[in-house]
């Protein structure tokens, strides 16, 4: 593998280098190419609804899960160059990597909005939520992986100095977005459909851009581990290019293939639970799959910090940039569903807050608590939401 410090060759060591880094054989190449082509050949030509869900889950996992090591090659890398540490890079990786969800949330909210469709407004809004609860979950199965050869993970120092004040400002903003749902429902009498100001999700949405902006130029904290870079400049963009293209695509495979289930076989899902969380549920879980490749590979490989950082920025990604981008534009319905998410996500934001705060180190209990109370949480969201 190519230094960073090596002078860039020829083209020829390039491609070597980046083949190298891609780490697929001929085989597994080949079989992706098939299946993405047969899965848009499939659609285009209106083929079996089964096979087309089959390809498009099968293709879009693949695409979700190798596409993401190229992403952490490349943005580490890319950090690494400009002198990032490894806390930030994995703030840079979940913004890319939360594209595919703002993408779907965004069009579906657009749809339910032009098309007069509410449900599909509230869909649209819960997934984001839903999607900020995995990503959650995510971070417990994270810390488990850490923590399993040793007894505790410590928190980067970076969190603690920085994130904390933007967690507890989103804990906040979130409690009182509920109050003001409460509120709205229990004095409009029954009659009237609570909508959330887009002035507010404007604010939510300045909130990160404030926040990003002082993370990159505030004071850097003692001892923060640094990234480094294993590629040349060239060799680390194309990896970037060619991870953000397959996390992309995959965010559209999946989206497509829960459109197509819940179209073609929308009264068994009705035999089962809500419609309205059952879709949502899916949709949050499709948008959010591609970071849990990059979160999921990057612990595995020992970078903690760039999975803790792609998790936690995540989360407070969706909740503030997504939901509050979307908000400016369409929007935001104020119903049992939003409400439900909203304070259940606000408790959990609150809880990883605690686990953080009172030690500086997350432990394997902690860990498993977090998946639990995910579980919980989808498990109320399921089966506890009548029709």
């Amino acid at each position: 593998m190519t230094s960073s410090t090596a002078p860039d060759t020829n083209d020829e060591t390039h491609f070597r280098n980046v083949r190298e880094s891609l780490g697929i054989g001929k085989l597994e190449a080949g079989i992706a190419i098939l299946i993405v082509f047969a899965f848009f050949w499939s659609e285009f030509t209106h083929f079996d609804p089964l096979v087309i869900i089959l390809l498009g889950i099968i293709g879009g996992i693949w695409l979700a899960f190798r596409p993401s090591e190229w992403a952490v090659e490349g943005i580490e890398s890319v950090s690494g160059h400009m002198g990032y540490t490894t806390y930030i890079a994995g703030l840079l990786s979940s913004l890319a990597s939360n594209m595919p969800e703002a993408v779907i949330s965004g069009l579906t909210a657009f749809n339910g909005f032009t098309q007069n469709r509410p449900e599909l407004l509230t869909i649209a809004i819960l997934s984001v939520l839903i999607a900020g609860g995995f990503n959650m979950l995510l971070l417990g199965i994270t810390i488990v992986i850490a923590t399993r050869k040793k007894d505790d993970l410590p928190v980067p120092e970076e969190a603690i100095k920085k994130d904390s004040v933007l967690i507890r400002w989103t804990i906040v903003a979130l409690a009182s977005m509920f109050a003001l749902g409460i509120v709205d429902v229990t004095f409009s009498g029954g009659t009237g459909n609570p909508l959330f100001p887009w002035e507010a999700s404007l604010i939510l949405f300045l909130s990160y851009i404030l926040y990003s902006i002082d993370l990159m130029r505030g004071e850097e904290v003692e001892n923060a581990e640094r990234s480094h870079p294993h590629h040349s400049k060239r060799s680390a963009s194309i990896l970037c290019a060619a991870g953000f293209l397959g996390i992309f695509l995959a965010g559209d495979l999946l989206t497509t293939s829960v459109d197509i289930l819940l179209t073609t076989y929308d009264t068994q899902i009705s035999s089962v639970a809500n419609p309205i969380t059952i879709a949502a549920l899916i949709l949050g879980a499709a948008g959010a799959l591609p970071e849990h490749g990059i979160a999921i590979v990057a612990a595995l490989k020992g970078k903690v910090g760039i999975a803790v950082g792609n998790l936690v920025g995540g989360i407070l990604q969706i909740l503030l940039l997504v939901m509050g981008g979307i908000g400016i534009f369409v929007p935001i319905p104020m119903n049992r569903y939003v409400l439900f998410q909203i304070v259940v996500i606000a408790g959990s934001l609150w809880f990883l807050a605690r686990a953080i705060s009172d030690d500086h180190k997350l432990d394997t209990f902690e860990g498993m608590m977090i998946i639990l109370l995910q579980a919980y949480v989808f498990a109320l969201l399921i089966w506890g939401t009548p029709i």
